[in-house]
């Protein structure tokens, strides 16, 4: 075992004699003691060392042991350091009082017990030790975490990289093996064709393979920007229903929709949702024999839609269920029609769900089939501007201070926002990070724009939108807007409550902005 690392500690006493008793009373290989015989002489010496403790007589000449102390508390340097006051002083609580309120953590009374003495200062190193061991351990992982960044921003520019300089030639290969495939530039044979089929495969596949990498890499490293919002499942599944057509036919399977009648929309990112669902009838279609049925199913369960894909098809095995969401998996499961997959679908299916708060699971008996299910929360205005405001201020290289969020909502009740609105609001965005969605509030439609940005900023864009609503030139039509200054340390200030906001009518002036806010 390594021998303890030499701590310093301070005698603080105007007797030389009690300074020579004390030291030689605490000496020590793992302690290294220094003395001074003044207050000045000792607030001198601790901004050069770094100490575990100082015992510090209360009267001396000058400047008593209560005054040194409180000339400690006031300097960064020092006010952390632990002191116990060594006096022989009356035990008075009033002069007991005395030294606690100048900084003391424990008294010691002369005539000095040796067994107490060398106990509570062996606390004080214990804590000291303990302090550093801590420290060092926060360097080191701070450290690691910075390397850890590092290699994974380089790990997302070689994929960007290699992305790049892989589509250019896939595609050029891919359209020339096509051209050549359909007999454009001349007659083919069978095996020629069958050929240059499993290319054109290979080709498609190594595609897959790439977009799948950069989706898993987009969302690890914090660069796939979450949107959730009001999502029809029903348009989705009808959307999934009607591109997996062909496919199924080709495979001779059977494809079932079955959702709860008045199914209500859920909070969600479409797009992302969409991959997800597409993932998991794509490897459905995969391992679903001929004949056999894939399924999407929906329904209510408490506050949240319970979302399922299933299949009749060979089921998953124990053993690959326990590592089916690993990166580049590939299960056992070979009775389907479809082609290999990259191992990466579900990894990203997974991910995307945990992004919504969820989980994707897995059920699964072999002979028997798979179901995949997640739960996604109904959709609720408030919950949607609670992560509207979290999707956008959490995503990579959105950590700021600044961030404002403004309501929107028509003029006059019964009005309607205007179709396009959200795409020309989009417009007046001066930063990446700022976006804008629309939510129903009893019935009324509203917009929610964040800014990354603080008073000012908010106040220019309140000015911009208000100049191209005049260029509009809608007859009767204005809007109102409330504003929230975010605070990102809490979520006190997050929109709980749409109906505690007060809306003005834009067009006022900037100065009345500023001042609102």
């Amino acid at each position: 075992m390594s021998s303890p690392e030499v701590l310093r500690i301070m005698l603080v006493d105007d007797r030389p004699e009690n300074l020579k008793s004390l030291k030689k009373l605490l000496d020590r290989p793992d302690l290294e003691i220094l003395t001074a015989d003044s207050g000045n002489e000792a607030l001198g010496m601790m901004l050069d060392h770094d100490l575990a403790l100082v015992l510090l007589d209360v009267q001396m000449p000058e400047m008593n042991g209560f005054e040194v102390a409180e000339l400690m508390r006031r300097n960064v340097r020092t006010r952390e350091i632990p002191i116990i006051f060594v006096t022989a002083i009356n035990k008075e609580r009033r002069h007991i009082f005395s030294g606690y309120e100048a900084g003391a953590v424990d008294y010691i009374f002369k005539p000095v017990d040796p067994f107490i003495i060398r106990s509570k200062v062996n606390v004080f190193l214990e804590i000291k030790r303990n302090h550093l061991v801590r420290a060092r351990l926060v360097s080191e992982l701070n450290h690691a975490n910075n390397r850890l960044q590092e290699i994974s921003d380089r790990k997302s520019d070689f994929l960007s990289a290699a992305s790049h300089e892989l589509r250019t030639p896939l595609t050029v290969i891919k359209e020339y093996t096509s051209l050549v495939l359909e007999e454009i530039v001349g007659p083919l044979n069978e095996e020629q064709k069958s050929c240059l089929n499993s290319s054109l495969r290979n080709c498609n596949r190594l595609a897959s393979l790439v977009n799948d990498l950069l989706d898993l890499d987009s969302i690890e490293s914090g660069y796939s920007h979450l949107k959730r919002e009001l999502v029809d499942l029903g348009g989705v599944v009808e959307n999934i229903r009607r591109d997996f057509a062909k496919q199924l036919k080709n495979g001779g399977q059977i494809f079932q929709v079955d959702l709860a009648d008045d199914l209500p929309p859920v909070l969600g990112d479409a797009g992302m949702l969409t991959q997800v669902l597409v993932n998991l009838v794509g490897n459905a279609c995969k391992f679903t024999p001929a004949g056999g049925t894939i399924a999407i199913r929906a329904e209510i369960q408490e506050s949240a839609i319970r979302v399922a894909v299933l299949d009749n098809g060979p089921g998953i095995s124990q053993l690959d269920q326990a590592r089916v969401f690993e990166k580049f998996s590939q299960l056992n499961r070979r009775a389907g029609p479809g082609a290999q997959g990259t191992g990466l679908g579900l990894p990203i299916s997974q991910k995307i769900i945990w992004l919504h708060g969820g989980c994707l699971e897995l059920e699964s008996e072999e002979g028997v089939g798979s179901t995949f299910h997640f739960r996604l929360p109904i959709y609720d205005a408030t919950e949607h501007a609670q992560a509207f405001v979290s999707d956008g201020t959490t995503a990579e290289g959105s950590s700021i201070e600044h961030w404002t969020l403004v309501h929107l909502r028509p003029g006059l009740a019964g009005h309607d926002l205007p179709e396009d609105l959200e795409k020309e609001i989009d417009r007046l965005f001066r930063l990446g990070e700022d976006r804008s969605t629309q939510v129903r509030v009893d019935g009324e439609a509203r917009m929610l724009v964040l800014l990354r940005t603080d008073r000012r900023g908010t106040a220019s864009f309140l000015a911009r939108l208000e100049n191209h609503l005049e260029n509009r030139q809608d007859d009767g039509f204005f809007l109102r807007y409330a504003v929230q200054n975010l605070d990102m340390e809490s979520n006190d200030s997050l929109p709980m409550d749409f109906s505690g906001l007060t809306y003005h009518q834009l067009g006022r002036s900037l100065a009345e902005v500023r001042s609102e806010q």
